[in-house]
């Protein structure tokens, strides 16, 4: 499989999507996730991960043996239909100080069982205390991938905090809708940001539904990012940092601009 286009032509990996019917706001039924699956696939998908809602305290808490069924379910429905679509067992699980707890009960599943859970960042502000949080999460043996930072109102308030959590030990994770807009201009602004800065660990889908947030808007979106930060950036964070986090393995960074003709960041950040 591959992007379609001449933009690229690498294989596709997504660690973040809603797929699974009938669980959170994703798909509501079996239907729809297939629609979804084939709306992957002509996207130039080859493997996803169904990253379900995880909100401890809600009713969007189910267990890992109701997400196998799930999956197990949806996996046996591509296989009937014929359809050549790779799904991986994961969770979204948000931003909450029982992680730890969670994963050492183990109550949580990690990203295709692998060492990485997939963290959603708060849209708001992240949690007091967030810091021990992670610092908790890490000291388990675990990684953690942040899910779509560009879209928390702190971080678009102001940088250092991108830097605080890089530096915490977390990657981040970038939606490929964000640089179209889709998320609103201060999600676009962060987005556009965190590529030039270098701080994209991964891009991914964040599907919910086969009507409007799915997978076909990647291609578009592949040409915006592509021209930002180079083919080779494109490919590391679209298909070889996720293939690397499958394989359990870190994520490389992003090639840096050369020196001599980036923007400092402060600076580019209060031009917007």
């Amino acid at each position: 499989m591959c992007l379609c286009g001449s933009v690229a032509n690498f294989n596709m990996i997504d660690l973040h999507c809603h797929i699974l019917p009938g669980v959170d706001d994703g798909p509501i039924n079996l239907d729809e996730s297939l629609e979804m699956v084939r709306i992957f696939i002509k996207a130039g998908y080859c493997q996803v991960v169904a990253t379900p809602h995880q909100v401890p305290g809600t009713t969007w808490m189910l267990s890992i043996e109701e997400t196998r069924n799930k999956l197990a379910e949806l996996n046996q429905a591509i296989k009937i239909e014929g359809l050549e679509l790779d799904v991986l067992p994961g969770m979204e699980i948000a931003f909450d100080p029982l992680i730890p707890d969670l994963l050492g009960q183990g109550q949580l599943l990690t990203l295709g069982k692998t060492s990485y859970v997939l963290i959603e960042t708060p849209f708001q502000q992240l949690p007091l205390g967030w810091e021990q949080v992670v610092f908790a999460i890490l000291s388990k043996g675990y990684f953690i991938l942040m899910a779509h930072p560009e879209r928390c109102a702190q971080l678009a308030a102001g940088p250092h905090l991108v830097d605080r959590l890089i530096e915490s030990g977390v990657y981040l994770q970038v939606n490929w809708d964000s640089f179209l807009g889709y998320h609103g201009r201060a999600a676009l602004r962060v987005a556009h940001y965190l590529a030039e800065c270098g701080c994209i660990h991964c891009l991914a889908t964040d599907s919910h539904n086969p009507q409007e947030r799915h997978a076909a808007h990647v291609k578009l979106a592949a040409a915006k990012i592509q021209k930002l930060i180079g083919r080779e950036n494109l490919q590391r964070i679209a298909s070889e940092n996720p293939l690397r986090i499958l394989r359990n393995i870190d994520p490389l960074p992003m090639i840096k601009p050369d020196p001599r003709t980036a923007v400092k960041k402060e600076s580019k950040w209060r031009f917007w």
